[in-house]
């Protein structure tokens, strides 16, 4: 089975089981392992939270079947990273039109004109 990566933060995620009772079943979860504070939990020397937001993701991620958690992840991660693209390219058309009329001519070689 292969994990996606992290739609986050890019890193490798893991697969774990996790149980509240050695007598209760397990449920597996798919976690980013990003564990080092980034940002502004630095400065707060991660007393609070450090690492990736979804290095411990919410009760949804859960699951008790590993096929379960590992698909819950992977199609969580599809649609995110499909949102990022999509909110990244109405952002960034947004900025085109903006700047288009300010925009240097290019020349025949790829290079601004002066």
């Amino acid at each position: 089975m292969t994990l996606e990566a992290c739609p986050v933060c890019g890193t490798e995620p893991g697969l774990w089981q996790y149980s509240e009772d050695k007598d209760k079943p397990t449920t597996k979860v798919v976690m980013c392992l990003n564990g080092e504070a980034v940002g502004p939990q630095i400065k707060d020397d991660g007393t609070l939270f450090a690492g990736c937001i979804l290095y411990m993701p919410c009760d949804d991620f859960y699951r008790g079947r590993i096929v379960e958690a590992v698909n819950y992840w992977n199609e969580y991660s599809k649609a995110m990273v499909a949102l990022q693209r999509k909110n990244r390219w109405k952002r960034a058309r947004v900025l085109r039109s903006n700047t288009q009329a300010d925009a240097p001519t290019i020349g025949g070689r790829g290079r601004a004109q002066r």
